[in-house]
């Protein structure tokens, strides 16, 4: 920023020193495109952090702005470091909700209710405080506080289409159905393109078991962001409920596109496969399912029954058991390789029952021979 500072003088100076003929030279415009101007406020932004690193004002700008750009993981690096170099004289308050805010965007709501407690300590009085102690008394189920902090914060900002949003949260925690919807209503006249409260009208039309205006509002939550996990899940769940698997396919895999460790999305599309008997299919949404064993307990018999469906299930015992060679200790082999063993096995006790069975059957239709007296 200071060098930027210093090069608009120096063009003005040069301007004015320049011939009358020569004064139609104007300065460049700035980047009109909005990722370009972070991108230059940043660089000015990490000029004064680099000269004074334990500034904690430039650090929380910083984070700020990188929180803005959805760089989520150096924002919250840089309000750390501001926390960690405040001063008596900062208003410090607020760091604590910018990593509050953080924390939520991460689910780690006890990290967040302990910040937002703590700006509340210290007395920050700001919307978005509020909004923040709202959205973790909503998270927390205690409707009532979020409700009076919601209020607040939405007397400070009348038109955050946030606040109408987690308003709605807290009146569908306490039941108040038609309450929701109306502030989902206000909160998109506010912002039309607020996909959240698409997703949430959505997921409360689901409740109600009015399937197709829940479609409706997913749909029109599409138009905007086709790739949206949460949109999508709901509309493979409803596509679920209408008994079309394959429907509800297409839209699990366009979100599981975007984020590939949703292990419920994983576990649901490997049931849907195993539904078709399509084993091929299901084996690598398991597979991806097995370092979870406390979870998905099942996920081993259920590869063991896909590898041998497919005819792999000497080909997996052979690399399983060179797997353990190299590390017995490897507990995720183990559990594979015992569930494939036990499918072996009881695949071989029924080939020998159902042996059995045909022998007593082709016993049973000897015809006795017929002995001719001379």
């Amino acid at each position: 920023m200071r060098t930027a500072v210093i090069l608009g003088f120096l063009w003005v100076g040069l301007l004015a020193c320049r011939p009358a003929e020569r004064q139609e030279l104007r300065i460049p415009p700035l980047p009109a495109d909005e990722a370009q101007v972070q991108q230059a406020s940043l660089t000015a932004l990490s000029e004064f952090v680099d000269d004074e690193p334990r500034n904690s004002v430039y650090l929380y700008r910083r984070a700020l702005l990188y929180e803005r750009m959805r760089r989520y993981g150096e924002s919250l690096r840089d309000v750390n470091r501001a926390i960690e170099n405040r001063r008596t004289g900062d208003a410090y308050g607020r760091y604590y909700v910018l990593r509050g805010r953080l924390y939520l965007y991460r689910n780690r709501v006890d990290s967040a209710y302990a910040d937002a407690v703590q700006s509340e300590k210290l007395g920050v009085q700001s919307a978005a405080a509020y909004l923040l102690r709202g959205q973790m008394y909503t998270l927390k189920r205690e409707y009532t506080k979020a409700a009076e902090a919601l209020q607040i914060a939405r007397q400070m900002t009348p038109f955050d289409p946030q606040v109408f949003y987690w308003q709605a949260n807290a009146a569908a925690g306490t039941g108040d159905t038609t309450r929701a919807l109306n502030l989902l209503q206000e909160s998109l006249a506010a912002r039309p393109d607020y996909i959240q409260a698409y997703n949430r009208l959505a997921e409360i039309h689901i409740g109600l078991r009015d399937l197709p205006t829940a479609k409706r509002y997913a749909f029109a939550g599409l138009r905007l962001d086709s790739t949206n996990i949460y949109l999508n899940n709901n509309l493979g769940r409803m596509y679920r409920r209408t008994n079309e698997p394959d429907s509800a396919l297409a839209f699990y895999r366009r979100s599981l596109a975007r984020d590939t460790s949703q292990h419920t999305l994983n576990y649901e599309i490997a049931a849907i496969h195993l539904e078709k008997k399509r084993y091929w299919s299901a084996i690598p949404y398991l597979e991806r399912l097995v370092k979870r064993p406390a979870r998905y307990p099942d996920v081993p018999d259920l590869l063991a029954v896909c590898y041998d469906r497919t005819g792999q299930e000497r080909a997996k015992l052979e690399t399983f058991e060179l797997m353990l060679a190299a590390d017995s200790t490897d507990t995720q082999t183990q559990r594979l390789l015992a569930a494939l063993a036990r499918r072996v096995q009881q695949r071989r006790r029924q080939a020998a029952m159902d042996s059995l069975a045909d022998r007593r059957r082709r016993f049973m239709d000897i015809q006795p021979v017929e002995i001719k007296r001379r």
